[in-house]
């Protein structure tokens, strides 16, 4: 190993050990999955009460089935620090449970830096997995350098830039210390293979003591999960290939005797221990017994197991927590490299002369363990996809990450140049993805409010949840927008502790009190449970309504806010508005729902009439001849001009050639569905009315006549025709309508 390649993989260790620490302290406690049971189980061991018992203790440990080597060394760290209310400190969400929200645990200041107590624990054993994460990618780079050395870094670059990686060694998972354990376990037959074809002398010497460190390697590995015991397919798989080409049973005999017996003695006890307490070596049925909630009714069949398993192409790079994604453009980016790193295999494997055979004669032996390795994961864990749920996990690829990552800088390598610009590329721009991603997602994802002063708080509102949540204010648009969601701003408070969870139930009621748009919503978009709200302390919270039902009714609509418990919608908590019960219902403001469409505007009658030049008239309809006793449809079309934001009223008054009332209709427009206080400049409005006419009303000549006033102190808006003259008594004198005799009875 040259010493002008160790600056580049002592830089990039200590990026990787500068990223790990950057996921460290942004994703919350216990946000990884299985992250709580993890650190139950060391928790356990570092109280001093040995290993759990698969029956006895099921209900009192998490991941009580797997073996015990990393929470032994989680325990190490875990034990000198008073880890005293580690069950209280982040507990489980009933949202996340209920399937409402990502957030798993509800989090509170106990958690903040400066970390003390249990929290200070989970975040020193995330530090463990950093350094078997460290081990991974310099096992990594030692793999590359016996494979691909020209390309050694750009595999550790493989491994350290990978964003899920990266989340995986900073949290606490057993899966830590078995990628470890593996990635070594393959530098190590690596190590064999590179011997030469006949030993001799040191050689010798160095063979045996390979077959013992591979024989612990194994071991411990088996001792931190069970995956680790398929890494004997490819161990003796290598051993049979070194017999062959020896031309010797030695290799095969003193090597398995050696391995298997250095591995039986590091963790046989283990396999003695499940024999005797449950008859079974690996404790089969009683570990499906543990995880039974994700056993499978029945097998996957294998091709619903690959259309499964696909999701591992996000899961293997970025899968945050529970289900909290990157950006497609990354995946497609990683999309990109894999594509790539496959046609410099293909392009590797195309070249030479000779047969397929021959060719396949011709690959190199590590290249063969590599592969060999990769696919026997991969096997394993479509098998396991088959029986348990849950498990289309990338992450549980990781035990051949360094094999896949050699392999694929293996394939770039092909289609890349002596001065290496794929590979640089490939790790630049998997390190930008790498730094950006948790302020770009992983903190957003969990990010709860920030507490308001007094002076940003709109004082618009007064309601009262039960008696400890109040809304102090709120923010709406003046109108919905057609076709596009509705964006409304709440201000909350507690005055106490809430106990319990609340959903916000966010109503827009039309102008008949019928549904128009809705949503229910977890406070703060499920990360900010109100179990957790802090008393005295007020937040803002967005909540996104889809666009407008097209049933609903254009015009003034209302907005309705609900609080209830969690799964009990049937149970609103009582409100409370200025002191006065007021029902279930928060009837916080209105607000105008727009039409779908503009409304028709052919008057057959056109005029046009200025009343005080908010509001234009620009014609009517209305028959020139009724009879007495029947009803009287009179429609009018009006222009927003410069509306003043008021509410006014349209008066109809049908009056005799003396000037007396006949019949009228006095309301807003539509029956006070579209008043005039949310009209729009320039927008248009129909307005049909019906006028009541008397059965006994004199035949005749009549006049009908219109004008706005305000309904608060009754005075008329001054009503103008097209040059400017002033109707007498701002009543504008639509049309003369004549009454006939009511039809005779037949």
């Amino acid at each position: 190993m040259r010493s002008h390649l160790h600056p580049p993989l002592l830089a990039l260790a200590c990026l990787f050990v500068a990223l790990c620490l950057v996921y460290n302290a942004t994703v919350p406690l216990f946000e990884a999955p299985d992250e709580y049971d993890h650190v139950d189980y060391a928790d356990w061991l570092a109280g001093g009460n040995g290993l759990p018992h698969l029956v006895d203790d099921r209900e009192r440990v998490g991941e009580i089935w797997q073996p015990p080597l990393y929470y032994a060394l989680i325990a190490a760290v875990f034990a000198p620090i008073d880890r005293s209310g580690l069950e209280t400190l982040a507990p489980l969400n009933g949202e996340w449970r209920a399937g409402m929200t990502r957030v798993a645990h509800l989090h509170g200041p106990a958690e903040s830096f400066p970390y003390a107590g249990p929290a200070l624990a989970v975040h020193l054993a995330r530090s463990v997995s950093t350094l078997l994460g460290l081990v991974t990618v310099l096992a990594t780079y030692a793999i590359g350098r016996l494979v691909v050395p020209r390309y050694a870094i750009v595999a550790a670059c493989l491994v350290a830039l990978n964003p899920q990686f990266i989340f995986l060694s900073a949290v606490v998972n057993n899966d830590n210390l078995v990628i470890a354990l593996s990635s070594v376990t393959v530098l190590i037959l690596l190590l064999l293979l590179k011997g030469g074809k006949r030993s001799a002398g040191h050689a010798k010497r160095r063979q045996l003591i390979l077959f013992i460190l591979l024989g612990a390697a194994w071991g411990l590995a088996t001792l931190a999960k069970l995956t680790g015991l398929t890494l004997g397919l490819v161990i003796g798989l290598a051993l049979l290939f070194m017999a062959r080409r020896q031309r010797s049973w030695r290799p095969l005999i003193t090597g398995g005797l050696l391995v298997g017996g250095t591995a039986a003695l590091v963790c046989g006890w283990w396999f003695w221990r499940n024999w005797q307490l449950y008859g079974d070596p690996i404790a089969w049925n009683e570990m499906l017994a543990v995880t039974a909630g994700l056993l499978r009714p029945e097998l996957l069949s294998w091709p619903e197991t690959i259309r499964y398993a696909t999701f591992m192409r996000k899961t293997y790079w970025a899968m945050f927590g529970y289900g909290v994604a990157a950006p497609e453009s990354f995946y497609w980016m990683t999309y990109a490299i894999g594509g790539l790193a496959l046609a410099g295999l293909a392009r590797r494997a195309a070249t030479g002369h000779g047969s397929v055979s021959e060719k396949l004669r011709s690959v190199r032996p590590e290249i063969w363990l590599l592969l060999v390795w990769s696919l026997t994961v991969l096997a394993f864990l479509l098998r396991w996809m088959r029986q348990i749920e849950a498990t289309n996990q990338g992450r549980l690829l990781f035990p051949a990450v360094a094999a896949l990552a050699v392999l694929a800088a293996l394939g770039l390598s092909a289609l890349d140049g002596r001065r290496k610009w794929l590979g640089k590329g490939v790790a630049g721009v998997l390190g930008g993805w790498s730094a950006a991603l948790p302020l770009l997602i992983i903190v957003p994802a969990y990010a709860q409010p920030v507490a308001l002063p007094e002076s940003a708080i709109p004082a618009n509102a007064g309601f009262r949840f039960g008696d400890g949540i109040q809304l102090r204010g709120y923010e709406l648009p003046d109108s919905t927008d057609p076709g596009r969601p509705l964006d409304i701003g709440l201000y909350w408070e507690a005055t106490r502790p809430i106990d319990g969870s609340y959903v916000v139930a966010l109503r827009i009621l039309d102008a008949h009190g019928r549904p128009a748009t809705g949503l229910d919503s977890l406070p703060f978009g499920g990360r900010y449970s109100t179990a957790i709200w802090q008393p005295e302390s007020v937040f803002r919270d967005t909540y996104r309504l889809p666009e407008t039902l097209e049933t609903a009714s254009a015009g003034l609509g209302e907005l309705v806010v609900i609080l209830y418990p969690l799964g009990n919608p049937d149970a609103p908590l009582p409100v409370t508005a200025g002191g006065a019960p007021a029902g279930n219902e928060a009837h916080v403001a209105r607000l105008k729902i727009a039409p779908i469409s503009p409304p028709s505007l052919e008057p057959s009658r056109p005029i046009g009439v200025s009343f005080d030049n908010r509001f234009g008239l620009t014609g009517f309809d209305a028959p020139a001849t009724i009879r007495a006793g029947d009803g009287l449809p009179v429609t009018l079309y009006w222009e927003g001009l410069q509306p003043d934001g008021r509410d006014y009223s349209v008066f109809v008054h049908l009056v005799d050639g003396s000037g007396e009332l006949i019949a009228q209709s006095d309301s807003p427009p539509q029956a006070g569905v579209y008043p005039t206080s949310i009209w729009d400049v320039g927008e248009r409005v129909v307005d049909e009315r019906s006028l009541t006419v008397a059965g006994d009303t004199p035949p005749g000549d009549y006049l009908l006549l219109v004008g706005l006033y305000d309904p608060e102190t009754g005075t008329r808006l001054p009503a103008y025709d097209q040059g400017g003259q002033r109707y007498a008594n701002d009543a504008v004198e639509l049309a003369s309508l004549r009454i006939a005799a009511p039809a005779p009875d037949e």
